[in-house]
């Protein structure tokens, strides 16, 4: 027995260091599960709902947004920020960059210019809410050619009515850039194609009235040889036709009334009987009438 007992409790001991040498390992959390591999999708996935106002968590997500070019939503983001935090030192930043994710979504001039109109509104606000901001120089530029695109944008709407006959709403897209646009280029193009519209419609004076303005007022128009060719054609056209109405009208052969009959020969004093024509020599069919007045005078 004196044997088995040492073997025994060496085979304890040996039991009892292996399972204290074995480390217990910690169960993990929840969040731990989460590969950390993108910072940004951590914000948009792991934050929790108490901290979707915090300014610095929106403003995250939002150029994080901006940064993968989904520009619709960084849009929103901005937009809730502006909302959230109007004062903070983050906010013409936030202005800026909501009129830039506007302005990336501007597409073709045959589409809806929509987000032009967006970009102008958020440029404009950040220059009236934020004035001498870092932004503003390119402010003014997003604004301006913003004004461009939607001043083109109603000639070639206008332009399509034109070309389908649509005259009165041509008309009204050109009169909207006068009205809107009066101090870009494209106003000139505004007023030659009215010019086009009044005189298919059969006012040629208000053709007129436009081409004036056009070649006296824009002189380096790509339209101004377009315009000159349209107004002389017009003048032609109305001088011919003054030309027709002061002109006397000569009557033609068959409006000419019938020459009158000649008169018959008048009879002086002294006509001899033998002069008398004979009945119905004169044409008149009766024998003029001889009276003896005396003095050897026929009366």
């Amino acid at each position: 027995m004196r044997v088995y007992v040492p073997l025994a409790a060496t085979v304890l001991v040996g039991l009892l260091l292996a399972s204290c040498s074995s480390t217990s390992k910690a169960p993990q959390s929840k969040d731990a599960a989460i590969p950390a591999t993108d910072a940004d999708e951590q914000v948009l996935k792991t934050d929790p709902l108490e901290r979707n106002y915090d300014p610095h968590v929106i403003m995250k997500r939002a150029e994080a947004f901006f940064e993968k070019e989904d520009y619709a939503e960084a849009a929103v983001e901005y937009q809730h920020f502006l909302d959230l935090h109007k004062a903070h030192m983050l906010a013409p930043y936030a202005q800026y960059r909501l009129g830039l994710s506007h302005y990336k979504q501007v597409t073709a001039l045959d589409r809806d210019p929509e987000h032009v109109r967006q970009t102008i509104d958020a440029m404009e606000k950040l220059l009236k809410e934020y004035p001498g901001s870092a932004y503003e120089l390119d402010a003014h530029a997003k604004i301006q050619e913003g004004r461009e695109h939607l001043a083109a944008y109603e000639i070639y709407v206008g332009k399509h009515y034109y070309r389908q006959a649509a005259y009165l709403a041509a008309l009204h897209r050109f009169e909207r850039v006068l009205a809107l646009y009066a101090d870009l280029e494209d106003s000139a193009e505004a007023h030659y194609y009215l010019a086009k519209t009044y005189k298919d419609i059969g006012a040629p004076e208000r053709a007129v009235e436009h081409l004036t303005v056009l070649l006296t007022q824009y002189p380096k128009a790509k339209v101004r040889k377009d315009g000159q060719a349209l107004l002389a054609s017009l003048n032609g056209k109305a001088a011919s036709m003054l030309a027709t109405a002061d002109a006397p009208s000569l009557p033609s052969k068959a409006s000419l009334p019938a020459p009158l009959p000649p008169l018959p020969p008048t009879r002086s004093l002294s006509m001899n009987p033998a002069d008398i024509l004979p009945a119905g020599a004169n044409g008149y069919g009766h024998t003029p009438a001889i009276i003896d007045c005396g003095l050897n005078i026929l009366c």
